[in-house]
């Protein structure tokens, strides 16, 4: 983590905890006043260490209970048909994460439905009509271990 200092550090795991936080509590924490935090925060969003902000919300509350991997082969790895179903996945809205994996497929795809039936639905109307698959194994998320977007700096 070239170019940042254990201030940088220390910010940003505050920030990852509550990204709702003022600048004025922040420059309690860290013993800092209020303009060089907010100089901090700027510069780590120019050089990318900080992406976004976002509310994570929880898809159970929404009624989403059903998360399935989906493991996909594709007929072809030519640039192409890659970026082409990649672009088709981007557009449907029952996908969380999509991941072009090396291993015995060729991508890893995280779902998120209400139940078995609006999976099913997903798989025929929506999935399974992308061009270029040529199989695809779903997993079915029984429980939840650990879920974790902190990284520990």
């Amino acid at each position: 983590m070239r170019g940042i200092d254990e201030i940088d550090r220390k910010l940003l795991n505050i920030l990852q905890d509550n990204s709702r936080i003022t600048i004025r509590e922040l420059s309690e924490k860290l013993h800092l006043s209020t303009t060089p935090i907010h100089e901090r925060i700027k510069k780590l969003e120019r050089n990318g260490y900080i992406k976004k902000y976002i509310t994570l919300l929880d898809p159970k509350v929404l009624g989403k209970k059903l998360t399935v991997f989906i493991s996909v082969s594709l007929s072809s790895h030519t640039k192409e048909v890659v970026d082409e179903f990649e672009n088709e996945v981007k557009k449907l809205p029952e996908v969380m994460e999509c991941y072009y994996v090396s291993g015995s497929f060729d991508f890893l795809i995280k779902v998120q439905c209400y139940d078995m039936e609006d999976y099913h639905n997903f798989v025929i109307h929506k999935f399974s009509v992308i061009k270029n698959i040529t199989q695809f194994y779903s997993s079915f998320v029984m429980s939840e271990a650990k879920q974790s977007y902190k990284y520990e700096l």
